[in-house]
């Protein structure tokens, strides 16, 4: 009996022994490898940022583009390898349950069988108490190890748990990081069509949108105040003033200030379709214009985002035009209506001051 339970306990550790080297190996060559594929993305991440912020040609725009990619790309294979890595771990660690669950059940039945063994039949059948001790010793120090063993077999199952976490949420991470490789590879290539990959062309927008933010901020200085408007009052025409400098054709700029920070317009707007199905809007405000309203640029994040490296990279208002050219206030407040060069051109605005920090701009008016 006491032999069986040395070899029992020698399994035991042999097996624990081998999975704690195999976990301890496994993460030591991950952990290496993640360092290292971790010190390249810390390295391009910089590298991104400095040629955003040096780009002052469209070459030095593309390369920051390029560099963006790159990274994007980096951080996709760190992630692809690590669901691989943690998908053989997941592997290993289910073999290892079921060795540990078939060698647990054995050992359970072979406990409930000597337990079931006959007190009396023992002493009658050895002739002295000396086996029923033994027996009934046996039976304690397996137990004492089934308990063990059962332990470690836990740990081994909720590292198990936390490795099928680890993998769902890395899953989730890489369809995240490929829409974000997608978005910057649709960025460049739409930078390289709306310049046609002509370095004039890419300062002159650049230099529009410089002017046109320029505009807004002495507008705001220096408007001259024109008086109460209620939500409705016609306040102008939709136009374009400041051609050829601050606007590329007829249209109105719209956008929301609070407290002199851009806000997104279209959380005040009420919902629309506009002329080509485009669904817009989620607030209670009627739009500036009426008639059939066609968007041509959005707020945050656009097209032409790569324009606005003066406003942080993103267009700061809607634009539109529409069959109707009137152009109305969306709700009470104080008007202001400004005048300002833009190039050699002249550019008219108006803006109304609704109270509490909200001011709202109407750009580009005849």
């Amino acid at each position: 009996m006491a032999g069986s339970g040395q070899i029992f306990e020698t399994m035991k550790k042999l097996l624990a022994t081998l999975l704690l080297s195999y976990l301890v190996t496994w993460s030591l060559v991950y952990a290496n490898i993640e360092d290292e594929k971790r010190n390249e993305i810390q390295e391009l991440e910089k590298k991104v940022v400095n040629l955003h912020s040096q780009a002052k040609t469209l070459t030095d725009q593309i390369a920051a583009y390029d560099s963006q990619i790159r990274l994007a790309q980096l951080k996709i294979t760190q992630t692809e390898e690590q669901i691989t890595s943690v998908s053989t771990r997941i592997a290993q660690l289910e073999d290892k349950l079921k060795e540990r669950s078939a060698l647990l059940e054995k050992q359970i039945v072979q406990t409930y069988k000597k337990g079931m063994s006959d007190p009396l039949q023992i002493i009658f059948g050895s002739g002295n108490v000396s086996a029923l001790l033994s027996q009934i010793k046996y039976l304690q120090i397996v137990q004492t190890n089934n308990r063990k063993f059962l332990y470690d077999t836990q740990l081994v199952q909720t590292n198990y748990a936390q490795q099928k976490t680890l993998i769902e949420e890395s899953r989730k991470k890489l369809q995240s990081q490929k829409e974000l490789l997608n978005s910057y590879r649709i960025e460049r290539d739409n930078l390289l069509k709306q310049t046609k990959n002509n370095e004039t062309l890419y300062q002159k927008q650049l230099e529009q949108a410089r002017l046109e933010l320029e505009v807004i901020q002495k507008a705001l200085a220096s408007a001259v105040r024109e008086g109460p408007v209620k939500a409705g009052d016609v306040i102008g025409l939709m136009g374009n003033s400041g051609y050829p400098y601050c606007s590329t054709g007829s249209h109105l700029h719209f956008e929301v200030r609070k407290n002199d920070v851009w806000i997104n317009a279209e959380s005040y707007l009420k919902n629309i379709t506009d002329k080509w199905g485009m669904n817009i809007g989620s607030g209670n405000w009627d739009w500036p214009m009426q008639g059939s309203i066609e968007i041509t640029q959005r707020y945050g994040n656009t097209s032409y985002s790569y324009v606005y490296k003066y406003s942080g990279g993103m267009h700061t208002g809607i634009d539109m035009v529409s069959s109707d050219k009137t152009v109305r206030a969306v709700a009470d407040g104080i008007i202001y209506s400004s005048s300002e060069k833009c190039g050699t051109a002249t550019i008219k605005l108006k803006y109304i001051d609704h109270g509490d920090g909200l001011k709202t701009l109407y750009l580009h008016l005849q």
